[in-house]
């Protein structure tokens, strides 16, 4: 009987540790996963997570997170690294969709920027600005990132007064991102480069609600050597602008 009791209580003993080597080995074969889609949600999640973490940013990275979101359909961290991401790796449609998710998931400023982009990149720039205001809204301080998007979309939009607010908001930001202590060069010409831009916006705004001296104003701002500035906006929502003079 003795032996019986033995044997029994190295068997629960060893029960987790079994559990410990499933548990390992669901994580680095993908082929466990028919078996891993059999267990309770909880274990799943506990699967899903662990091979989160070493999903990586390699090439296949995103059908990584694809076997995590099969296993954990509530993981918001694959959802958004898919969202944020690999706007590549699938089709424009199939990307909104992944971002629309997303959002219903864990509506953080960063994936409602990404929405706000899949939904510029099938041509419907007033959803994007939506996308946008919700994504600058939901921040304690406005990124200007989020701002100068917002303020991009609601001028292809068509929502002029909106399009000044935020470009003009995304400026001052710029300004102040660039006189901080400590800034990386890298980063300084990087926003200068994204304020130029938005610089550049804000004159086809103006002009178009017929400010003619502010819009003289924010051509000496942003191009100091130019007789003035003839900006307008592409097919594709793009602005480009040039010397009055030529």
């Amino acid at each position: 009987m003795r032996k019986v009791w033995w044997v029994l209580g190295v068997g629960v003993l060893c029960l987790p540790m079994l559990f410990v080597i499933w548990l390992l080995a669901a994580v680095r074969w993908p082929r466990m996963d028919s078996l891993t889609l059999r267990m309770p949600m909880e274990v799943r999640r506990t699967v899903a997570q662990l091979a989160f973490q070493k999903a990586g940013w390699n090439k296949g990275s995103f059908h990584k997170l694809e076997r995590v979101i099969a296993l954990d359909p509530q993981n918001t961290d694959a959802w958004g690294r898919r969202c944020t991401e690999y706007k590549d790796a699938e089709g424009a449609k199939a990307h909104l969709q992944t971002c629309e998710t997303t959002v219903a998931l864990d509506a953080t400023p960063e994936n409602l920027d990404a929405l706000g982009r899949a939904q510029e990149a099938l041509g419907d720039p007033c959803a994007a600005d939506a996308s946008f205001t919700k994504a600058a809204g939901n921040t304690s301080e406005q990124a200007y990132l989020y701002v100068e998007d917002m303020g991009r979309a609601a001028l292809r939009c068509g929502d002029l007064y909106g399009a000044r607010a935020g470009l003009e908001t995304a400026i001052l930001q710029e300004d102040k991102s660039i006189k901080e202590p400590d800034q990386d060069q890298e980063d300084i010409d990087d926003t200068k480069v994204d304020q130029l831009t938005d610089r550049e916006y804000l004159i086809v705004t103006l002009d178009r609600l017929h400010e003619g001296s502010l819009s003289k104003d924010a051509c000496s701002a942003a191009h100091p050597d130019w007789a003035g500035c003839a900006c307008a906006l592409g097919a594709k929502g793009e602005v480009s602008c040039e010397d009055a003079a030529h």
